[in-house]
């Protein structure tokens, strides 16, 4: 008996010890990726630190069940009853981690990539096995500027919802711009004039994203659409017309090529027209 307890004791403080020490690892080793002076970007930091914790937690699991694991089997068939028993219970919980599941295996996203779930859009910033939290975005107009808001939500969404994940270029992120113009307007003139700034603001980029495209094919098997500035048109009724355009954009600079495009247009498309143009225009042949 004395020998049993002595045996169980120094296991627990075996099991304690081993815990704590994995457990300031990954503090230290989180604390150096995010003072490190590498040139590393916030969303790899990121990446990094989640998978740290992660690759901690499952030697702190491995470290118990190899310890204990003699123990453990003894009361296997015990747990087994209990744990069935409890499945009703804890369905919620059972299924955020068959959504963790799902993510892991289907690779839905990464940490930094934009995501929609159900009503829920924003920035992966952090995932669990119960869990992920996002820097949420807005909609529409407000397409790139964040809330304020952080939201956290079940993983069991996963199984339920449909994932979009917006960043599925990686480093390049597919700028979709809509801009309504009035039926009697020159559609045809800014439809080009949209197209050209596009192509303008997108020349130092392109041929960089035509490589990654063409990576992203050949490791995937897949053809992604091209990468080339693209503006289409659509009546949504008989008194707009909208000009839709799709241009892909590094991750970092979206924001601020998307507000680029749509004041250069603004600006070209409404500026002022000098008297002779305007009488110029007014004086050509009706098209047969």
């Amino acid at each position: 008996m004395e020998f049993l307890e002595r045996f169980v004791t120094t296991k627990l403080i075996a099991t304690v010890v081993l815990v704590m020490v994995l457990w300031a690892s990954r503090y230290f080793i989180a604390r150096y990726i995010r003072r490190s002076r590498r040139d590393w970007t916030s969303q790899q930091r990121l990446r990094w630190i989640n998978s740290t914790r992660t690759f901690v937690f499952v030697l702190i699991l491995l470290s118990v069940i190899f310890l204990w694991g003699e123990t453990i089997q003894g009361f296997a068939l015990s747990v087994f009853a209990i744990a069935f028993a409890l499945v009703f219970s804890v369905k919620e919980l059972c299924m955020s981690f068959n959504g963790s599941v799902v993510r892991f295996r289907g690779k839905l996203f990464d940490i930094g990539d934009r995501i929609e779930v159900g009503e829920i859009r924003g920035d992966v910033i952090d995932t669990t096995l119960l869990s992920t939290t996002v820097e949420e975005v807005g909609k529409g107009g407000l397409n790139h500027l964040y809330t304020g808001r952080r939201i956290s939500f079940s993983n069991s969404l996963f199984l339920t919802h449909p994932v979009t994940n917006e960043s599925f270029l990686e480093n390049y992120y597919m700028i979709r711009m809509e801009i309504p113009l009035s039926i009697q307007s020159n559609w045809k003139e800014g439809k080009q004039i949209l197209l050209k700034i596009a192509e303008e603001e997108m020349m130092p980029y392109l041929e960089q994203a035509r490589l990654r495209l063409k990576q992203m094919e050949r490791r995937r098997g897949v053809q992604l659409p091209s990468v080339e500035p693209r503006v289409t048109v659509y009546v949504p009724d008989f008194e707009q017309i909208i000009l839709s355009l799709r241009m892909p954009s590094p991750v970092h600079l979206k924001e601020r090529l998307e507000q680029v495009v749509l004041a250069r247009f603004l600006e070209r498309f409404y500026e002022p027209r000098p008297l002779e143009e305007l009488i110029a225009k007014q004086s050509e042949p009706l098209d047969q």
